[in-house]
């Protein structure tokens, strides 16, 4: 399959789970991982829905509900990375702030990615050799809305960190709070300048919105301004800058 008709699957699968998350929240269960994070019934029938309409690829499936190991995933040159609800503990709530993240990992590094927003219906997408797209229509950043929005940083709702406040006083940044991997489409569409994150994060949660940022001319990258790599053999991934736009990085303080 080419990159178009993965896309489409991805496509495919993401609108689907988003009907089957909304269903789910009439009648929600919930249980606990053994990290003591929440795990809820629209998790698994997302996680299920997506495994199979990407199982048509013949790629295997990474999710954070069904994990390869190292071992299974250490020589594959591609596979799907996926993050079937990001933003659990928000959906749980009753917030919207929750998405779903489909990525395809070649070589370490994103070649495809989709951020779905199952409550408004917003597919943010591409792959390598495609603009992104926001539902059917090219996503540019506004030039305006840029300049206007550029020291606005994001930053997480459910860990706060000492260091953001050290970092947002010495570039003379606001702040904008924001839950899940819903952060990366506010940069998409320039409502934000940057968003700095000193914590790991899992590669699931990351992937999408690296790879969607770096194809719409924002940047995201390691705070040494090397761009991350997927296939380690911890999910968890090093603290990282994305930008809206890559040339404001010279104009930030790390």
């Amino acid at each position: 399959m080419n990159l178009d008709s993965l896309l489409d699957l991805a496509l495919k699968a993401s609108t689907q789970a988003s009907k089957a998350i909304l269903k789910e929240r009439e009648n929600l269960k919930i249980w606990q991982k053994k990290d003591s994070s929440p795990l809820s019934s629209a998790d698994l029938a997302a996680n299920d829905i997506i495994s199979e309409i990407l199982a048509q690829s013949d790629i295997k499936i990474c999710s954070e509900e069904s994990p390869l190991s190292f071992d299974e995933r250490k020589n594959l040159q591609k596979f799907w990375l996926v993050d079937p609800l990001d933003g659990t503990k928000g959906f749980i709530r009753g917030s919207d702030e929750y998405c779903i993240l489909i990525t395809l990992i070649q070589e370490q590094r994103p070649v495809l990615a989709l951020i779905h927003k199952p409550s408004t219906k917003e597919s943010y997408y591409a792959h390598k050799d495609s603009p992104v797209y926001k539902n059917e229509k090219i996503l540019q950043v506004d030039e305006d809305k840029f300049e206007k929005n550029k020291n606005k940083a994001l930053v997480s709702v459910h860990n706060p960190n000492p260091k953001n406040k050290h970092f947002l006083d010495k570039n003379s940044l606001s702040t904008i709070k924001i839950s899940s991997a819903l952060k990366f489409s506010l940069l998409l569409e320039g409502e934000a300048g940057l968003y700095l994150r000193f914590e790991a994060l899992n590669s699931w949660d990351i992937a999408a919105g690296d790879f969607l940022l770096n194809q719409n001319k924002g940047l995201m990258c390691r705070l040494d301004k090397e761009l991350i790599q997927y296939n380690k053999e911890s999910f968890l991934c090093p603290s990282f800058i994305a930008l809206a736009k890559k040339e404001y990085l010279k104009h930030i303080k790390l």
